[in-house]
């Protein structure tokens, strides 16, 4: 079987895979009520029906193979290499949107922190544990399985070989954590009536639930910018994404030909880059209506989805069995610190929409923006709070301090101290707690409200505040 055919072979297995994930979506009420992701299942059905579970007992197996293993590190690029081509930029950096990147930094640098310190511990009992190890909280909780892979590659290239794994086992923990935990949350968050705008998470539309759109709801997924008779419309956004694939390859190489040392520079930062230097040309070459950014966004969740159902199908239990104490235990506290720090900083640094931003900022640290949104529709069905805002306001504009961490990071923590890694981070930290008390505190705000329900109360004077 040649490349190719091996390639289409491969797409057949994980289209079962996805078909089989939503149909249990669709016919399992438990599925229903925590909202898992078609991408999800079906990852765990390949994993399970797969040589290394149902293969390791029996002769017959779900052939996980050939390509599989690699898919995820290919589509990453695609995933991140769109994230800024033709995206509007919003000039309204208003407090909302202020107050959710700061609360997103200070998650950001606690899931680093945390990783880091749990990371040190352990090396002190598993000698093989690198210091990379605590980085792969912060790629699978915040960044998500994009970030993870895109990182892990980092990690590999630098020279941990099970960094790909790790980060996405983090992935895998931090969506499932961010879900399940998310709507015990909002069961007790509605019930306590911190949400303004339902009574009883069973409000919620049972199509939503089943993850299928009724026939008279149903939308128009992208703009046509192109007639069929010329060209397909879906062909040429697709074309946009093969030319930014194409140039970062040639960036890739003129690195490397720059210096050896550039070779460093991961494929996915030199995708961000090539998209967001095309949509440049574009715009300036007044080519940029022909961009579609709903279809790109389309295109980029498929990349998604047979990412996430790939990496998970290909979840190395080995590995996991090798690091199963640190992964453990670095999970359960960064769940734990997860938890807490999104909703204490939510409850003292946001002005109103206290609970919902709070929910869509713990769903977005969990995974990715799209469960950040899952979350708050639960609670928010048509996004009438101000919680749609603040999670792409903290998602979009964290890049700043992301980045280094996934660009730079995976290499640095092999060649600098423990203790110069840390210490920046944690600076970084207080740079963000500073922040927040000088411009977004509300002193008069306690913990113990929250958890005795006072929070549900209206803050006074909130438009002053704003």
């Amino acid at each position: 079987m040649n490349e190719i055919a091996t390639v289409m072979y491969d797409l057949g297995i994980l289209s079962v895979l996805l078909l089989l994930g939503i149909c249990l979506r669709k016919k399992i009420r438990f599925f229903q009520n925590i909202y898992i992701p078609a991408s999800l299942l079906g990852g765990f059905c390949g994993l399970l029906l797969g040589p290394q579970v149902l293969g390791h007992f029996f002769s017959v197996s779900l052939p996980i193979g050939g390509t599989i293993g690699k898919w995820p590190g290919v589509l990453v690029n695609i995933v991140l290499g769109v994230s800024f081509f033709g995206a509007t930029q919003n000039k309204k950096f208003g407090r909302t949107a202020l107050s959710a990147v700061t609360v997103g930094g200070i998650v950001h640098q606690v899931q680093v922190v945390a990783g880091l310190i749990v990371a040190m511990v352990m090396m002190m009992f598993y000698t093989e544990l690198p210091l990379a190890f605590g980085l792969t909280p912060v790629y699978g909780f915040h960044g998500g399985h994009g970030t993870a892979n895109a990182a892990g590659a980092a990690l590999e290239a630098a020279g941990w070989a099970d960094g790909v794994s790790v980060a996405n086992t983090m992935a895998t923990a931090g969506l499932l954590s961010g879900i399940i935990i998310g709507m015990v949350i909002i069961n007790i968050g509605v019930r306590r009536g911190y949400a303004k705008l339902v009574s009883k998470p069973q409000d919620v539309p049972r199509s939503v639930k089943e993850g299928i759109v009724p026939m008279g709801e149903r939308t128009s997924i992208g703009m046509g910018v192109t007639y069929n008779d010329a060209l397909d419309p879906l062909a040429l956004q697709l074309s946009f994404v093969g030319i930014i694939l194409l140039m970062a390859k040639l960036l890739a190489k003129g690195l490397i030909a720059i210096h050896p040392i550039l070779s460093n520079v991961p494929d996915f930062a030199c995708a961000m880059i090539s998209g967001a230097v095309l949509s440049f040309i574009m715009k300036k070459a007044g080519l940029s209506h022909y961009i579609d950014r709903a279809t790109i966004n389309r295109i980029s969740g498929v990349a998604l989805d047979f990412l996430v159902c790939s990496a998970i199908a290909t979840l190395s239990v080995k590995v996991f069995a090798l690091y199963f104490v640190p992964m453990i235990t670095t999970i359960a506290v960064i769940i734990v610190l997860n938890l807490i720090t999104n909703f204490y900083f939510s409850w003292k640094v946001f002005d109103d929409d206290w609970f919902e931003r709070a929910i869509a900022s713990y769903g977005l640290e969990s995974g990715v923006l799209a469960t950040g949104l899952m979350l708050l529709r639960v609670v928010d069905p048509k996004f009438e709070t101000t919680g749609r805002e603040s999670a792409a306001a903290s998602a979009a504009l964290c890049y700043p301090w992301s980045l280094p961490y996934v660009m730079l990071m995976p290499a640095l923590a092999f060649s600098l101290s423990p203790m110069t890694i840390l210490g920046f981070s944690v600076l970084l930290l207080v740079v963000f707690l500073v922040v927040a008390r000088v411009f977004f505190w509300h002193p008069e705000r306690k913990f113990s409200d929250i958890l005795s329900g006072s929070s549900s109360r209206p803050v006074q004077n909130e438009e002053a505040l704003r």
